[in-house]
């Protein structure tokens, strides 16, 4: 698959990546039947694939996030820290169907963010509650305070060409 970003030069996804692994966690808006966003907090692990970067949220499967994913499959992920960088992440949504594939990536990635999913599943991915969201970007957006600082512009990637 070929990568299309926005600007001058090619933006590469493995920063987005470098940030969010930097920040760790991050604010998850989804929307409700009623079109009103819903924001939480959460702990992505992001894997840079063939396809593009992929998002895996270990995640409790409540009824709220089942219904807004219902509704509307989709979430922004955004991340921001004290040092003013930012990255974000539009993204298509969905769980996974079967999260004992996407379970070993959250134990395998070195803390801090990698974590032991069985803290908050001591039953695995059997618990009923157990799930996780997948997140395929359609837009990241990225920048470090000091290239902001300097005039310099957000790296936005996208993976194929913009519409319109």
């Amino acid at each position: 698959m070929s990568f299309y970003s926005e600007g001058v030069s090619p933006a590469d996804p493995a920063e987005f990546v470098a940030i969010a692994h930097r920040v760790v966690w991050c604010t998850l808006a989804t929307v409700d039947a009623r079109g009103r966003p819903r924001s939480r907090l959460v702990h992505p692990v992001w894997e840079l694939t063939p396809e593009g970067p992929v998002g895996k949220v270990c995640t409790r499967a409540t009824a709220t996030k089942r219904a807004h994913l219902a509704h509307s499959p989709f979430a922004s992920a955004s991340y921001w820290d004290p040092q003013h960088d930012v990255a974000v992440a539009e993204c298509a949504a969905a769980w996974d169907p079967d999260p004992d594939t996407s379970w070993s990536v959250f134990s395998t990635t070195p803390p801090p963010v990698g974590f032991d999913p069985a803290a908050m599943f001591p039953g695995g991915t059997a618990d009923p509650q157990a799930a996780v969201i997948v997140l395929r970007p359609w837009r990241l957006r990225w920048a470090r305070a000091v290239d902001l600082a300097a005039g310099r512009e957000h790296a936005v990637w996208r993976p194929f060409p913009a519409e319109g």
